[in-house]
């Protein structure tokens, strides 16, 4: 059985910074579309972007390989 990943995403609208924690070897195809497009690229990289809606469908699917932490 998987363990539950437990998460406090930040409201809508805040700014944020991702950090991937993970590598992308090994992970599901769909996954790594995501941290691409998140602008990710190697371990320990940084985005600094808005909480909008699509960003949290893309987070909420990946807690295990990113960071979140609210800017400010």
């Amino acid at each position: 059985m998987k363990p539950v990943i437990k998460v406090t995403y930040p409201p809508i609208g805040t700014q944020v910074v991702l950090t991937l924690k993970r590598s992308t070897i090994c992970t599901v195809p769909k996954h790594r579309a995501f941290i691409q497009t998140l602008a990710l690229k190697k371990v320990g990289d940084q985005r600094e972007c808005e909480y909008t809606p699509n960003v949290h469908g893309m987070v909420k699917r990946i807690p295990y390989l990113i960071d979140i932490t609210v800017k400010g």
